[in-house]
């Protein structure tokens, strides 16, 4: 009995583990750093040949510009922690290295 109890909780930890490294995603699918957005009027405009680094309020939208090419993202994931551009951008946007850092979601209290 013990030994069929620990084989379902490695089973579990295996599964969930592997889930975990798969994809900077939570259970449901989203991901951790928020969602594509579509472009939005009020949307803050980064050019990303120029940033070194941006600081973005929690639930900001961004469009990012490099090269003729764009994208936006709502930062609505995570909080109080750094995002690499390239976990959140189309492939092939840009070579270059970018870190967002998300301002703390004004919802949580601590």
């Amino acid at each position: 009995m013990r030994s069929t109890r620990l084989i379902q909780v490695a089973i579990i930890f295996g599964m969930a583990s592997a889930s975990a490294m798969a994809a900077d995603t939570f259970a449901n699918g989203q991901s951790f750093y928020g969602q594509p957005a579509q472009q939005a009027a009020k949307a803050r405009v980064v050019d990303v040949s120029t940033a070194r680094h941006l600081n973005v309020a929690y639930g900001d939208t961004v469009t990012f510009r490099s090269e003729g090419k764009e994208f936006s993202w709502t930062f609505n994931g995570l909080d109080r922690r750094p995002v690499d551009l390239a976990k959140i951008a189309p492939a092939g946007f840009t070579g270059k290295s970018l870190n967002v850092y998300v301002a703390q979601n004004p919802l949580n209290r601590n």
